[in-house]
């Protein structure tokens, strides 16, 4: 039915590299990590629809145990497109959640260091551009726009974001602490923020590693939260500069919708202090509260927390 993609032989442990799944829609060129491909599938046999669902939700197609909502990514971004075809099904698992998103055709893969991605913040600046986080040129003439996944899920499932801060309510106090907070994602970004500021921690919030990386330098933390994509430096060579300068006990907690095995083990040879899977927040709010407090972590609990899939995969996309 489909085919895996080889993830994890690419990727060296701080090295500021990724790989781009190059797809298309209506002539218009996107790209995925493909950390966060599971496999491609290129030929969905049946697909049974779901009444009350997102209108970009077309139902759910199995594959092997697993049941994948199945969602056309063009519908839901809002692009025409002059052909119905939808040949190729990109799964991706990331928070916990396997979703298939449904697409016209995929091209090759890309070799780039994070620092060759644009970010669209500085494009786009006051125009809105919800779902557009970064460019990629595979020349010069042709740009690939990567997309906030993370929040396509989260506008997809709303439920997801109240879940993630019902987690997050945990008894803790982080008066008198500032936290550098590192993530892409708008979205994700402001739920870490405003978690931590309800906590009474002041905030430091950077778009992409290179800036905080900048703040790091200028300014003492008493603990750094880093995403692991993030343009122009990733979270991994962020954590490992931060092992290397003046100030490398600093606690780093890698904060990671990738959940795999891999990822951990790339976070801990790093020597990060934990690795939390995204969506965790009760997690990531008691992790953060022991590492200001001082303590150390053992291994077991800084880099295999309880798993949270099956409620997350009980949750409807809307």
């Amino acid at each position: 039915m489909g085919k895996k993609l080889d993830a994890e032989s690419y990727l060296k442990s701080g090295a500021n590299e990724l790989r781009i799944l190059e797809y298309r829609m209506a002539g218009v060129s996107f790209g995925i990590n493909i950390l966060k491909v599971s496999k491609i599938v290129s030929e969905l046999s049946q697909c049974t629809a779901m009444p009350e669902t997102h209108p970009a939700v077309k139902g759910v197609f199995r594959d092997m145990n697993l049941l994948i909502p199945l969602v056309d990514l063009a519908g839901f971004l809002g692009i025409t497109s002059k052909t119905s075809k939808r040949s190729k099904v990109i799964v991706t698992e990331f928070f916990g959640i396997h979703t298939g998103f449904w697409v016209e055709q995929i091209d090759w893969i890309h070799h780039f260091l994070w620092e060759d991605v644009i970010d669209t913040d500085g494009v786009f600046r006051n125009i809105d551009h919800r779902y557009v986080i970064g460019i990629v040129k595979p020349t010069e003439e042709r740009m690939v726009l990567m997309l906030d996944y993370e929040t396509i899920l989260l506008d997809l499932c709303p439920h997801l974001r109240q879940m993630d801060l019902d987690r997050g309510s945990s008894d803790v106090n982080f008066t008198g602490k500032k936290i550098l907070v590192a993530e892409d994602s708008p979205a994700v970004r402001a739920m870490l923020v405003n978690e931590f500021t309800e906590h009474g921690g002041e905030v430091v919030q950077a778009g992409d590693g290179q800036v905080a990386w900048d703040f790091f330098q200028k300014e003492k933390f008493d603990l750094v939260i880093c995403d692991v994509e993030m343009p122009q430096m990733d979270g991994l060579n962020v954590t490992l500069r931060i092992r290397q300068s003046e100030r490398s006990d600093t606690p780093v907690i890698v904060y990671s919708s990738i959940g795999d095995v891999g990822m951990k083990a790339r976070a801990q040879f790093l020597k990060a202090d934990a690795h939390i899977t995204k969506l965790n927040m009760d997690k990531l709010m008691e992790t953060a509260d022991k590492l200001m407090r001082g303590e150390k972590l053992v291994s077991e609990e800084a880099f295999d927390e309880p798993a949270i899939k099956e409620e997350l995969q009980a949750v409807p996309l809307d």
